[in-house]
């Protein structure tokens, strides 16, 4: 499997971090709660597609001895700082390890509202001319009004500017949209956020990928940040199905998100989750997680007698066939959830019962496989264990 290797010291609250990410075609999620350090792991994976992005930190961000080191294909490039001027600069410069793709982490990080004022400023003075502007792409027209409004036509007036020439004497950093109201032109930077992101990340993917103009021998990454802070579910789940065709269709694409979203996390393969936990700046992730146990789904449910939690979707099953042949659900509501792993049920088991999330009358039992049974230290010891043959 062709992997990033990333190691992050000293960057905001991320003392210390090294761990894998996948560059494998595939629409995987950074996950973790508010904190955590997400945002700044994907800043960090964003330095390989622009060497500006590290530079967007403000100084209370970084330390002397702050750096980013990624690894691929066995080649090291670290980046460090220097504190007098605030530039980052990397080992192997001028060869700099770099991959085609797109940040979409303007909220917070990016150049939207710079970019605003330039445009504004362009079409008060009259120098960006009717000539220099077009219709959109009817690729991005459809796809930008399936993704919102479930229709295709819905910004069918969406206009560009004309071609990277005029994008360059705009000095603005991706290619401006426009949308026609009452004969006159709104830039994408006065639409709502999630307009203004899924424009320029479609802009991208349609002449990036289905156009084809970056070479399909080529890795792209494609990167966004904490999306369900713009769009509403929806068309988080329409986005995300998008993403998977695509990734699907081109295996150069690689599209890493990062969210605490329940949408995004009930999309997104288990395999293909990738849970942050940061313990006094200490980074570790964990991959591979169940749905179930990174958004404590069972928070949702209500009206059940007994929640059983399992570690996998195979052993759900068996435990319903049990419940059914025996008829031991006769009279009561039972609740299953897989959680992948047997350390994630019982830490699951141990905060619902700290909690007290499922209130009085409530049963909790977890049910692991017997070849762990030498395994369950002193930690688990408030939860009652009983063995089975």
């Amino acid at each position: 499997m062709n992997t990033l290797k990333l190691t992050i010291e000293k960057i905001k609250n991320i003392e210390s971090a090294t761990f894998e990410l996948p560059l494998e075609s595939g629409v995987y999620s950074i996950v973790g709660t508010n904190g955590c350090g997400k945002s700044s792991i994907l800043l960090s994976v964003a330095q390989l597609i622009s060497k500006h992005y590290l530079g967007t930190l403000k100084k209370e961000d970084y330390k002397a001895a702050s750096k980013v080191s990624f690894t691929i294909d066995g080649q090291t490039d670290t980046w460090s700082v220097n504190l007098d001027n605030g530039f980052w600069k990397s080992s192997l410069y001028p060869h700099t390890l770099k991959l085609n793709g797109l940040y979409e982490g303007s909220l917070f990080y990016g150049t939207r509202f710079n970019d605003s004022r330039k445009i504004d400023e362009f079409l008060k003075s009259g120098r960006l001319q009717e000539s220099e502007i077009v219709p959109a792409d009817t690729y991005i027209i459809e796809k930008l009004s399936y993704i919102l409004h479930g229709d295709y036509d819905h910004y069918k007036t969406l206009h560009r500017v004309k071609n990277k020439f005029i994008t360059q004497k705009i000095n603005v950093s991706n290619t401006p949209y426009f949308i026609k109201v009452n004969n006159s032109l709104i830039s994408q930077y006065r639409m709502s956020s999630g307009e203004c992101l899924l424009i320029s990340l479609l802009h991208f993917i349609y002449n990036s990928i289905v156009r084809k103009s970056l070479p399909v021998s080529q890795r792209v990454l494609v990167l966004i940040d904490e999306i369900e802070l713009a769009l509403h579910p929806i068309a988080v789940s329409r986005l995300i199905d998008l993403l998977d065709d695509l990734s699907q269709k081109h295996k150069n694409l690689t599209v890493i998100l990062t969210s605490h979203s329940p949408e995004v996390i009930r999309k997104i393969k288990p395999a293909n989750l990738y849970k942050v936990t940061n313990i006094n700046g200490i980074v570790t992730i964990e991959s591979n997680c169940y749905p179930s146990y990174l958004i404590r789904d069972v928070y949702r449910h209500d009206g059940f007698d007994f929640l059983f939690l399992v570690e996998d979707i195979l052993t759900k099953n068996v435990v319903e066939k049990i419940l059914f042949k025996d008829n031991l659900k006769s009279g009561k509501l039972v609740h299953i959830v897989p959680v992948g792993g047997w350390k994630n049920v019982l830490e699951l088991h141990k905060e619902l019962l700290r909690w007290n999330v499922l209130g009085l009358g409530k049963q909790i039992i977890s049910i692991l496989d017997g070849d762990i049974i030498d395994e369950v230290g002193d930690e688990y010891k408030d939860i009652k264990k009983y063995s089975y043959q």
